[in-house]
């Protein structure tokens, strides 16, 4: 595996990773709270010099990793077709944002802001975790299709599960713009699907090694 196709894999681990906590989370299952928080750091790391920057603690993203063996592996019918949903959602979004300089301006001044309020408050604070949903609802989604979460009508409801899930959302697209940014298509994975998936396998092994 080249060091582009591990810093790929390592970006499209994480956007399984935020894919299967959206999940999660709207289901009113528990959540990997280190993957949350390894996910929302990397919306701050706004001028990385490396994927490693982004995602310090790359092990947190090993059900991410899991989550995109499988659904590069198995059939048509056995993928999960909410996170399928939400993984393609997500990639749209990032090539949208990427190409729309005033959404790019307004979520950089957005997260100066959260910047100074993790001077006194932990970036899984449910009120930095609000904040995070507002800049996504603000900067992300008005500018591409909404995407719709499946969950149980009553977690839905609840303001904190609903910052959540646009928090985990813009985690995702994050991740989503760093795979673009390392040289990331989606066409590679009609034409190099098996090339994306043994780094997937590989990059699984490296995380078995280090967990």
């Amino acid at each position: 595996m080249t060091d582009q196709q591990r810093n790929q894999t390592i970006a499209m681990a994480a956007i399984c990773e935020a894919a299967l906590l959206i999940q999660q989370v709207s289901k009113g299952q528990a959540i990997d709270t280190v993957a949350m928080r390894t996910l929302l750091s990397g919306v701050m790391a706004t001028s990385p010099g490396s994927v490693t920057d982004v995602y310090q603690d790359i092990a947190a993203l090993k059900q991410g990793s899991y989550l995109l063996v499988h659904q590069l592996s198995g059939q048509a019918t056995s993928k999960d077709v909410e996170v399928t949903r939400y993984l393609a959602g997500m990639m749209s979004l990032s090539k949208k944002l990427l190409n729309n300089a005033h959404a790019l301006s307004g979520l950089t001044t957005s997260l100066k802001e959260i910047e100074r309020r993790l001077e006194h408050f932990d970036i899984c604070d449910a009120s930095v975790v609000g904040n995070f949903a507002d800049i996504y609802s603000k900067n992300i989604s008005p500018i591409g299709q909404k995407i719709k979460v499946i969950g149980t009508p009553q977690n839905l409801k609840q303001p904190l599960i609903q910052n959540q899930v646009r928090a985990l959302l813009l985690g995702g697209v994050r991740a989503a713009v760093l795979w673009r940014q390392m040289g990331g298509k989606r066409r590679q994975f009609i034409f190099n699907r098996n090339k994306i998936l043994q780094s997937a396998i590989s990059f699984n092994k490296e995380l078995s090694l280090i967990s």
